[in-house]
């Protein structure tokens, strides 16, 4: 397994994430911006500047990815690299590049030091996989099961019968309640909550009545959930998160929620129990979605969005209630016109 330590030459990094090498192996410590650059730094720059990378060169930075141009524009990049003393790396998509980089230069403290710390609480009935890491004050209840190489960070509680695959991170203070079931290769941020109770009551004479969640939380490989949000629990069928979904920080996932796979979601989103996403769907940030409401797959919804009503596969909507989202920005332009010609039809009265 390739790890960072192995990743110290451009060269090597290049071919991990699939960049054209032009010049010598050089050494690389650290990921910087172009515009911050740093010691044997290697900078992402989408369209790098000939002339400028003489300066980068002189802050210490040893290599640049930029995108791949013409065979004129490259030539005149690589001959003012090779003047500069810069290896160029040339991608296609120098943000997927950059994304690569960074997971591969990612040299921060674990979410956990190496083994068990003496103050966390392990239940003996836990199975733990090899080369777990559990944090400071952390607890995980009876019959857990923890794959190999998950991390558990300082004062996380993972609940009765919990399944995390291998390779998870879980970071301080995360609560996953009995029962749930994180894939491989999560990152799950501080302050996420999964599994707890849904929003769900029956009214009586005696007022609300709770209704207790007794399904769980299903959750695919390669998930990240931003710090503060929460899953909840289905009622009695489990809440279900798909694989790659991307959830920024403080969203709400409520109870019986069913999202598809390689869905992303920005934060302060709002989910209401019921709700069906289809695959490759992306929210904007504080979008609001009614409860029972299916989005269909690869849909769009703009940030605000408050939706009531199911939204087709394929279409952008926004605005509140949502509606697609040309005819909502045109009702947006009438609106604003409305005082001018308000005006206009009462100028011939008054004459």
């Amino acid at each position: 397994m390739t790890t960072t330590d192995d990743l110290r030459g451009s060269h090597a990094l290049a071919a991990a994430i699939g960049a054209l090498h032009l010049g010598p192996d050089r050494p690389v410590e650290a990921l910087c911006p172009h515009d911050l650059p740093g010691p044997d730094a290697i900078v992402v720059w989408p369209d790098a500047e000939p002339a400028a990378l003489a300066a980068l060169a002189a802050a210490g930075v040893t290599a640049v990815v930029t995108r791949a141009a013409g065979e004129e524009a490259r030539a005149l990049l690589q001959e003012a690299a090779a003047a500069a003393d810069l290896t160029l790396l040339l991608v296609d998509d120098p943000r997927l590049a950059l994304a690569r980089l960074s997971r591969l230069l990612d040299r921060r403290p674990l979410a956990a030091a190496s083994g068990v710390h003496p103050s966390a609480i392990v239940h003996p009935s836990a199975v733990l996989g090899t080369g777990v890491r559990v944090g400071a004050g952390a607890v995980v209840a009876a019959r857990a099961q923890l794959g190999d190489r998950v991390a558990v960070g300082p004062l996380t509680s993972v609940g009765e019968a919990a399944r995390i695959g291998d390779d998870s991170v879980l970071f301080a203070r995360v609560t996953l309640y009995d029962g749930v079931s994180l894939g491989r290769r999560c990152r799950v941020h501080a302050g996420v909550v999964v599994g707890a109770d849904g929003f769900g009551y029956a009214f009586g004479p005696r007022g609300a009545e709770k209704i207790h969640h007794l399904g769980g939380v299903e959750i695919g490989d390669d998930v990240e959930l931003g710090a503060n949000t929460c899953v909840d629990r289905g009622t009695l069928h489990p809440t279900r998160i798909g694989d790659r979904c991307k959830l920024d920080n403080m969203v709400q996932v409520g109870h019986n929620v069913v999202i598809g796979n390689d869905v992303v979601i920005a934060g302060l989103c709002g989910i209401a129990g019921s709700v069906r996403i289809g695959e490759g769907a992306l929210l904007g940030g504080a979008v609001a979605i009614a409860d029972h409401v299916s989005i269909g797959a690869g849909a769009r919804l703009a940030g605000r969005a408050g939706v009531t009503k199911d939204v087709p596969e394929g279409e952008t909507w926004g605005g509140f209630p949502a509606q697609p989202l040309r005819r909502w920005i045109r009702e947006r332009y009438l609106i604003g016109r409305l005082e001018t010609m308000w005006r206009a039809l009462r100028a011939p009265q008054r004459a």
